[in-house]
């Protein structure tokens, strides 16, 4: 996934320097689902060494 996000984010740059601001939202939505997956996975994996005091 994050292969994927760095090539949905290239994308997302190309179109944004084309002025294409409009064709950039799928690659966000996708590029955001992502991310909400690996968080998801993060916080549930067991907790790491350093302590919030």
């Amino acid at each position: 996934l994050l292969e994927e996000n760095d090539q949905l984010i290239r994308c997302i740059m190309e179109y944004q320097n084309k002025g294409q601001v409009n064709e950039c939202v799928q690659y966000q939505h996708v590029s955001h689902r992502n991310l909400i997956y690996l968080a998801t996975i993060a916080d549930a994996s067991p907790a790491s060494t350093s302590k919030a005091e």
